[in-house]
């Protein structure tokens, strides 16, 4: 298991990640919205226009397209008709819902959900930040306290390396006497038999 650093910046990368894919989602899936209630206004405008690489030939009204289009060399029927719903194609929005009313109903519904989905998530992990951060050792606990207890920490380790080098020591001294005692068993074994 990691350490609580470690884990700190694990749960903020992930909560970042979650606010990405929340904002991602609001952006493809909310229906479009004024920014203010002036609908002349420029940010209205500058919400509403196209982005560059799907720029749209202004719309002439219906009537002016269809007078338009009968002025010029005669269609047959089906061209006109292809050409009208290419048109309305080229107009629709990605983002419109069906105007039926129980598909827009569900629609929203399902948006809510989500949304309240994602926030509970990001409440959560917020949540899981924070205890993080409370249990991170030196939280609350004055400077001088801290170095008081790193002294007594350095001075342990001091003392732990201490036993250990004795214990290698010993190890060596005690390896050291089973090889001799190897040794004494193996010649008393060879002369045995000679």
């Amino acid at each position: 298991m990691a350490d609580r650093l470690t884990q700190l910046q694990m749960c903020l990368d992930q909560l970042v990640e979650q606010f990405n894919a929340t904002v991602n989602y609001v952006n493809s899936s909310s229906e479009p919205a004024m920014l203010d209630d002036d609908p002349t206004s420029v940010a209205n405008i500058a919400a509403s226009a196209p982005l560059p690489g799907q720029q749209q030939p202004p719309q002439q009204p219906q009537s002016q397209t269809q007078t338009a289009q009968q002025q010029q060399s005669p269609h047959s029927p089906s061209q006109s008709n292809a050409q009208t719903q290419q048109a309305s194609s080229n107009g629709s929005n990605k983002h419109t819902v069906s105007n039926h009313p129980s598909v827009r109903a569900e629609a929203e519904s399902n948006f809510e959900n989500t949304i309240n989905e994602l926030s509970t998530d990001i409440i959560l992990k917020s949540r899981q930040i924070s205890m993080l951060i409370d249990s991170l050792p030196g939280i609350g606990v004055s400077p001088e306290s801290q170095l008081k207890i790193i002294e007594e920490l350095s001075e342990e380790l001091q003392q732990v390396e201490q036993e250990h080098v004795k214990k290698i020591e010993e190890k060596d001294k005690l390896l050291k006497w089973c090889e001799s005692l190897i040794v004494e068993v193996a010649t008393g074994i060879a002369e045995t038999r000679q």
